[in-house]
Parts: C-alpha cells; sequence; structure tokens
C-alpha cells in the first residue's frame, strides 16, 4: 500500500519518518516525497583494463574521483552542479533518510525532469525498512543538452513510500542491510553478516 499525502504528513511529522535535513512540508506531494541534490559527486575514472566482477567483488576506492561542492567545489570550478550529455555521476541526496520498520521506499526521478533528459535511477531503486542513510542518485543525461543543478537546492528525485506487510525486527534491518549510513556515493560494499540466529531454548 503507498502512502498518499495525509499519511505522509503525519508519519512525517511524528518523526516516524525522519530526514536530516529536515524537509519543508511543500516538498511532500500527492503520493511521495521530493529530495534535494546533495553536494557530494562521484566521477568513475576511465582505468584500461579493469573489468567489474560483482561475483568476485570489487573495490572502487582507487577508481572512484569524490567532488565535494561544500568544500570548495566542484573540479570544474563552478557552484552549478553540470552534467553534459552521455555523463554519468553519482551523487547523494541532500537529505539522509531514516526509516521505520514498518516503511519500505522507492527512490524515482521526476517526470519534469525526465523530459530533459535525466535520469536519477539506473536500477535497484528499492531501500529496504528501517534503512537509514543519504540515497545515492544514479545520474545520468539521456538529452542532447547539459543539464545544470544547484546542490543543495534543486528538487531531482521522489519517495514513494509503502507499508511492509510486517514491520521488520530492527536486528535483523542492521544484520542485512547494505550501505547503511553511506560516506561516499560509491563505498567499498560491506554486506551484512546475514540473519542474526535465533538463541535456542
Amino acid at each position: 500500500m503507498i502512502l498518499s499525502y495525509p499519511d505522509l504528513v503525519a508519519t512525517w511529522k511524528k518523526k516516524h519518518l525522519r530526514f536530516d535535513p529536515d524537509i519543508s512540508e511543500s516538498q511532500i506531494g500527492l503520493s511521495s516525497i521530493d529530495l534535494r541534490l546533495g553536494h557530494v559527486f562521484a566521477r568513475l575514472k576511465p582505468s584500461p583494463g579493469i573489468v567489474v566482477q560483482p561475483a568476485r567483488g570489487f573495490d572502487p576506492t582507487d577508481h572512484v574521483e569524490i567532488e565535494d561542492a561544500s568544500k570548495g567545489g566542484f573540479l570544474s570550478g563552478g557552484p552549478i552542479f553540470r552534467l553534459p550529455p552521455g555523463e554519468f555521476r553519482l551523487a547523494f541526496t541532500l537529505e539522509e533518510v531514516t526509516l521505520p520498520p514498518g516503511l519500505a521506499t522507492n527512490v524515482q526521478g521526476k517526470s519534469s525532469l525526465a523530459r530533459a533528459g535525466l535520469a536519477v535511477h539506473i536500477t535497484a531503486p528499492h531501500i529496504h525498512p528501517a534503512w537509514s542513510g543519504r540515497i545515492t542518485l544514479d545520474l545520468y543525461n539521456h538529452g542532447p543538452w547539459p543539464l545544470e543543478f544547484v546542490p543543495g537546492e534543486d528538487l531531482v528525485c521522489q519517495l514513494i513510500l509503502y507499508k511492509v506487510t510486517s514491520p521488520v525486527d530492527t536486528r535483523v534491518a542492521r544484520a542485512l542491510s547494505t550501505y547503511v549510513r553511506q560516506v561516499t556515493p560509491y563505498p567499498r560494499r560491506r554486506p551484512g553478516g546475514g540473519a542474526p540466529k535465533r538463541r535456542r531454548g
């Protein structure tokens, strides 16, 4: 069941769904919540010979260049984040999102930006209950025009929230979650250790 405007407002005002920095009520729509573009971006470095083999694991540390607009601007020198046609960047949302055990969410693009060619999530939009952190966006410009955004201000994506059939035990969520409170848009993957074992007796 997707949460609509009155449920989204009530859940947010009761602090069951939390944002840091907090959102304003104007960011809440009929059945989604808009989030702003953050200040941290990642550029995948061209690396001849690199082949990503997911089954064998991949450590991106030496192959990703991080740009933080809150610490002196972008490598391009401007205060505006510019995404040329045909280019790919990873980015964070400005807001850190904390979901309660009874809600899951999908992050999706906004139709106005999609019309200009922007994809904000190539795949895997689902975020599990009890997850917390800034959301990584997979930004790709499919259009013919350069796109420019103001970090910290422009609304670039929306969350669609769902009630799950049963709230997830927070202990299980911590054990199974990945990328919780990630500090870069492309961190080294640290999978959870699996569901906690039940005590006998």
